[in-house]
């Protein structure tokens, strides 16, 4: 158990957040592990990586214990412990105070890792608004979300959406007959490259396969509604949330997915928000999405200023070295180091030290 004195002294610097994997229903891992700098880095259903999250983790087929999907930081001392029993020890100081008045000591949003293994993939599954949330699952959350493209491995792609309108009543034929090959075939199939950013609403039908490693920012929920059983640890009645068939399939959208959309706005082209020197932070998902996370990339070449007044978020690095540096001691940054930025932190500088830029994701809760 950590003293009130022990998380104290976490106040005065970065956060790091301590690695957090689990097994999953579905395999991958070797690209998260290598993410992650773990040793012999491999396939071994330990796909997913939670982050930055407040949330518990619910897959089906596997142990759910009360704390799987909670995320760690270490203190000084060595001990590792939830980043709750911070933000619980310190509201205002890691949160600030109009943050907790709405959400209480809960991030309010959540940023994974996953990664798809060989012969792998996420089965077909839509996740619910949050006005569907609110209604049916007592949550003021759905599960909008976006995909940084990682890490990829040859043939890697995904689907999203449908390419024609699509009756439901077909849909539901199709998804009990677990008729896979022709529900893939009536989706746009996309191609992600590293580097890609894709934004999903949440009534967007999608499926992902081998070869995809992604950090995805999303509202903090784990509601999945799986149209796929076969092949799976789970059952066909495992995948709607309890919802029951009928109520789950209203939750999905079986309109026809425009082609431009799907290219000029679910793929998404970086933003502008400001430059020092040849340094640079880019928006990577729409404005409007800011009401359920905001997530900027940050390139530093040299040196990129980070002001105070942007409220708590999480920085995960992609690429490059350098250290944070402001009124406490360098805190080292690598690929795969993550860090949480709490509130009440002042000002400081990111300095690239190494031979690349330094390529680091932002991730903010929702806009109050």
């Amino acid at each position: 158990m950590a003293s009130q004195n022990e998380l104290r002294s976490m106040l005065d610097a970065p956060v790091g957040l301590a690695p957090n994997t689990y097994l999953h229903f579905y395999n991958g891992g070797k690209l998260r592990a290598e993410f992650m700098g773990e040793p012999d880095p491999k396939d071994d259903y330990y796909s997913e990586e939670w982050i930055f999250s407040t949330n518990r983790a619910i897959t089906p087929g596997r142990e759910n214990p009360p704390d799987k999907g909670l995320s760690r930081i270490q203190l000084p001392g060595g001990e590792t412990v939830l980043l709750k029993a911070l933000l619980d020890a310190f509201p205002e100081e890691t949160l600030g105070s109009a943050h907790v008045d709405k959400y209480g000591t809960e991030l309010g949003v959540l940023l994974k890792i996953f990664d798809v293994g060989e012969g792998a993939h996420i089965p077909i599954h839509w996740h619910p608004n949050p006005d569907f949330s609110q209604k049916h699952l007592n949550s003021p959350f759905g599960k909008n979300e976006a995909w940084i493209l990682i890490g990829t491995r040859p043939g890697a792609k995904a689907w999203i959406g449908w390419k024609e309108a699509i009756d439901k009543a077909e849909f539901r034929r199709l998804m009990e007959a677990q008729d896979v090959p022709t529900l893939r075939s009536l989706m746009h199939v996309v191609e992600p490259k590293v580097g890609e950013v894709y934004f999903l609403r949440t009534p967007i039908v999608h499926s992902l396969g081998t070869g995809l490693c992604v950090l995805e920012p999303q509202e903090p929920t784990d509601w999945n509604i799986l149209a796929e059983w076969e092949g799976f640890p789970f059952e066909r009645d495992d995948g709607h949330l309890g919802l029951g068939w009928d109520l789950a399939v209203d939750a999905a959208e079986f309109d026809k997915l425009e082609l431009d959309y799907l290219n000029n706005y679910i793929r998404r082209t970086p933003e502008p928000v400001r430059a020092e020197g040849d340094n640079r932070e880019d928006r990577i998902v729409p404005e409007e999405a800011s009401k359920f996370f905001g997530c900027s990339r940050l390139t530093v070449n040299s040196t990129l200023s980070m002001p105070a007044d942007k409220g708590f978020y999480a920085l995960v690095t992609l690429g490059g070295e350098g250290v944070l540096r402001g009124d406490f001691e360098d805190v080292p940054l690598k690929r795969g180091k993550s860090v949480f930025i709490p509130r009440c932190l002042s000002s400081y500088v990111i300095v690239s030290t190494g031979d690349t830029p330094m390529e680091i994701i932002c991730c903010y809760p929702p806009s109050l």
